[in-house]
C-alpha cells in the first residue's frame, strides 16, 4: 500500500511540474513590472557581494525572500549556459509551487495520523488538488513573491502538528523556522504566525494535557522565530514608514471603499460556480472566471460543509482557521476578490477539495462495501480529479494565455524593446521616448548584459538631436503606443530616417518602431524665427517657433524653444516662459508655464555636448485677454535664486493677439 501511495504521490507531482513548466518561456508573456524590479534586485544581489537588504524599500517595498531565491536561480541558469530573466524567475516560483503541492500532501497525511476519521485517501486527493487548480498552476509560472505562501502555510502547519503529535524538537524548530520566513516573504504571510497561534491555541483547548510535555517544543519554537526574525525587526523599527507603506495603500476600510462585508462576499462567491465572480485583473485571472472549476468546486463546497460540521476537532479547526485567516488579506484591502493577495487560501480549499472528494472511497470503505465498490468510489475521485484538471489547463493554456489583454498586462512590448536595446553595439548612441529607461523591465536586460542606458526623453514634449555627423548610425526607439508626436517630427528632423524594426502588439496595432538615423544626416528642422542669444552653462538659444502665429484669446499657445547645447551643464535648470503685457513697465505675467525641459523628462543635467534641443511649452491664454501686443519672455532658473541669463529675461518678440 505504501509502495502505491508513493506510485501515485509521483505522478501527481509529475502532473504538477509539467503544468508549471510547459511553455514556461512563453506563458505567462513578457516580463512585467513587478517581476522585473525583483529580478533587478536578484541580479544586483548577485553582482553586487556588498548588497544584502533585508527589505526592499522600492515599488513601494517589498520583502527579499523571493528576490535572493532567484539570486541562486540566476547563479544556477549561468552556470548550465543560461541566462538570467524572466524563465529562470518563473522556474524559481514553479519550484516552489511544487514544493507547495508537496507540503499540502504532508500536511495531509500527518492530519490523518492525528485523526483517522479522515479518509484514506485524502493526502492523495488533496496534493492533486491542488496540482490541477489553476489558481495555483498561475501563481506558480509568475515569478513574484505570493507562491510562497501556500508553501509556508502548509509547511509550518505540518510541522507543527507533527510536533505537537510525535513531541520532536526538530519539527517544532522547523514550524518556528518556516513561520520566520513568511515574515521575509510577502506581506500577506504575516497573517500566517497568528494563524498557528490560533492553532495551537485549539490544540491546546483540546488536548490542556499536553502542554506539560510540549511546552520545551512550543517554546523552542517561538524563540528561533523571534530570533531569526530580529533583523528584519530591527529594520522596521529603525524605518517606521517603510513598515505601512504598501499597507496604507492597499487598505480599503474606509467610505471610498466597498467595505469589509462586500469583500467578504466576494471572496465567498469566488469559488464558483456562479458565473463571473473570480478576480477581474488579465494579469491575475481569466477575467471573472471562478477560481474553481465545477468538477473541484462541487467536492470543494462538500468538504467545506463537512469541516464546519466538525470544526470542533483540531483538524477540521485547523482548515477553517486556515481558510479564513489566509482570506484576511483580501477582505480588508481593495480588488477583492484579490488573487494574489490571498493565494494562501489555495492550500486549504485543495485540501477541503480533498476531503470532499474522499468521501466516496471512504463510504464505501466504512459500509464494509468490497473491493469494486471501494475502487469505484476511488475512480470518482479521480474522474473528478482529471476533468478538474483538463478544464484547468483548458482554461490556463488556451483561453487565458490567448488574451490579447496580456501583451499590455505583463509589458510584452516593453520587454521586446528592452531586450533590443541590451542587444544593440555599445558603440551606437540610442534614444527612448516617452519611458524612463530606469523602467524595471527595460533596466533588466539593460543591466544584464551591461549596456549604458539610452538618452531618454518624451518627444510629447521635447526632442533632442546630435547637430553633427554621427560616426554611426543613431537610433530612436519609439513607443508610439504613448508617443503620438514623435514619429510625425522624426522625418522634419531627419528626412532620411528610415523604419529598422516595428512591434505590434495582439491587435496588430502598432505598439513601437525604431529609426534609424544614417551617419551623414544632420538635423533640418531650423527654427522659423532665429534669435541667436547665449544663456549660459553651456546653452545657447538658436530661435523659436510659436503656434498658431496669430493666436486669439482662449487659445493653447504652442512655443518651441530651440536650444543648442556646447557643452553638458552642470546644473538643473527651470525653463520659464511668460507672456507679457507690451504696456510700459509690466512685469506680471498674463499667461505662462514654468518647468523642467520636456516637461520633466530630460533635465538639463542630462543634455550632452553637440545637441540641438527642440523644447515645447504650452501656454493658455485667457479667454478675455484683450485684443492688442504682448510680449513673450524665456530663461531659466534654479530655486537657489540663479538665473540665466545672468542679467535679466531674453525677449523672444512681440506677439499680436485679436478676436
Amino acid at each position: 500500500m505504501k509502495e502505491a501511495n508513493l506510485l501515485v504521490l509521483g505522478l501527481i507531482l509529475a502532473v504538477a511540474a509539467f503544468l508549471r513548466l510547459w511553455q514556461i518561456d512563453a506563458i505567462p508573456p513578457g516580463f512585467h513590472f513587478d517581476e522585473s524590479f525583483e529580478g533587478l534586485e536578484a541580479w544586483r544581489i548577485l553582482s553586487t557581494p556588498s548588497y544584502r537588504p533585508i527589505f526592499l524599500e522600492g515599488n513601494f517595498g517589498v520583502l527579499p525572500l523571493n528576490a535572493y531565491a532567484n539570486t541562486l536561480t540566476f547563479a544556477l541558469f549561468h552556470l548550465a549556459g543560461g541566462e538570467a530573466g524572466p524563465t529562470a524567475m518563473r522556474v524559481t516560483a514553479a519550484f516552489f509551487g511544487l514544493l507547495g503541492v508537496l507540503a499540502v500532501y504532508a500536511l495531509a497525511a500527518e492530519m490523518r495520523r492525528y485523526d483517522d476519521s479522515l479518509p484514506t485517501l485524502f493526502p492523495l486527493l488533496a496534493a492533486g488538488a491542488l496540482a490541477v487548480m489553476r489558481w495555483h498552476i498561475h501563481f506558480s509560472r509568475m515569478g513574484i513573491e505570493p507562491i510562497f505562501v501556500p508553501l509556508l502555510w502548509a509547511g509550518g502547519m505540518w510541522l507543527l502538528l507533527r510536533g505537537w503529535r510525535t513531541g520532536s524538537l526538530s519539527a517544532f524548530l522547523g514550524s518556528g523556522g518556516l513561520m520566520v520566513a513568511s515574515l521575509y516573504a510577502y506581506q500577506s504571510a504575516w497573517f500566517i504566525p497568528p494563524l498557528a497561534l490560533l492553532v495551537t491555541a485549539l490544540l491546546l483547548w483540546q488536548e490542556p494535557a499536553q502542554l506539560r510535555v510540549r511546552w520545551m517544543g512550543l517554546l523552542w519554537a517561538g524563540g528561533v522565530a523571534l530570533l531569526l526574525a530580529m533583523p528584519l525587526l530591527l529594520y522596521f523599527w529603525q524605518h517606521p514608514e517603510v513598515l505601512l507603506h504598501r499597507p496604507q495603500q492597499v487598505i480599503a476600510l474606509g467610505a471610498a471603499h466597498p467595505g469589509f462585508w462586500d469583500n467578504l462576499w466576494a471572496t465567498a462567491r469566488m469559488f464558483g460556480p456562479f458565473g463571473q465572480v473570480g478576480d477581474l485583473d488579465p494579469r491575475r485571472n481569466l477575467p471573472g472566471a471562478a477560481a474553481l472549476n465545477l468538477w473541484l468546486a462541487l467536492p470543494f463546497y462538500v468538504g467545506l460543509a463537512m469541516a464546519l460540521w466538525r470544526g470542533a476537532r483540531p483538524v477540521y479547526g485547523l482548515l477553517l482557521i486556515g481558510l479564513a485567516g489566509l482570506a484576511l488579506p483580501g477582505l480588508l484591502t481593495d480588488y477583492a476578490p484579490h488573487f494574489h493577495r490571498i493565494l494562501g487560501m489555495s492550500t486549504p480549499t485543495a485540501l477541503l477539495i480533498g476531503l470532499g472528494l474522499g468521501l466516496p472511497f471512504e463510504w464505501a470503505k466504512r459500509r464494509g462495501g468490497g473491493a469494486p465498490l471501494q475502487l469505484a468510489g476511488a475512480g470518482v475521485a479521480a474522474c473528478l480529479l482529471v476533468a478538474g484538471g483538463v478544464a484547468s489547463a483548458h482554461t490556463y493554456f488556451v483561453r487565458w494565455a490567448a488574451l490579447p489583454d496580456l501583451y499590455y498586462a505583463f509589458d510584452e512590448g516593453i520587454w521586446d524593446v528592452g531586450r533590443w536595446m541590451a542587444g544593440q553595439p555599445a558603440a551606437r548612441q540610442l534614444y527612448l521616448t516617452p519611458r524612463e529607461p530606469e523602467h524595471p523591465t527595460l533596466a533588466f536586460g539593460l543591466a544584464v548584459t551591461g549596456r549604458e542606458r539610452p538618452a531618454s526623453f518624451d518627444g510629447r514634449h521635447i526632442f533632442p538631436a546630435r547637430r553633427s555627423a554621427v560616426g554611426s548610425p543613431e537610433a530612436y526607439v519609439v513607443i508610439e503606443h504613448e508617443d503620438f508626436r514623435t514619429r510625425l517630427l522624426l522625418p522634419e528632423v531627419f528626412p532620411g530616417a528610415g523604419i529598422e524594426q516595428e512591434w505590434y502588439d495582439r491587435q496588430g496595432q502598432i505598439y513601437a518602431r525604431v529609426y534609424s538615423r544614417p551617419q551623414t544626416a544632420l538635423p533640418s528642422r531650423m527654427p522659423k524665427t532665429a534669435l541667436a542669444g547665449k544663456v549660459g552653462d553651456g546653452i545657447r538659444l538658436l530661435g523659436y517657433d510659436l503656434l498658431p502665429a496669430a493666436p486669439r484669446p482662449g487659445d493653447t499657445l504652442y512655443v518651441q524653444i530651440h536650444w543648442a547645447v556646447d557643452r553638458a551643464p552642470a546644473e538643473d535648470w527651470t525653463v520659464y516662459i511668460h507672456l507679457l503685457s507690451s504696456a510700459q513697465n509690466s512685469t506680471a505675467p498674463i499667461a505662462g508655464k514654468d518647468s523642467p525641459p520636456g516637461n520633466g523628462s530630460l533635465p538639463t543635467r542630462r543634455w550632452q555636448a553637440g545637441w540641438l534641443i527642440l523644447d515645447e511649452y504650452q501656454l493658455s491664454l485667457p479667454s478675455d485677454l484683450a485684443d492688442g501686443e504682448y510680449t513673450l519672455l524665456v530663461g531659466l532658473y534654479q530655486r537657489q535664486g540663479q538665473q540665466l541669463p545672468a542679467v535679466e529675461a531674453i525677449r523672444l518678440g512681440t506677439i499680436s493677439i485679436r478676436r
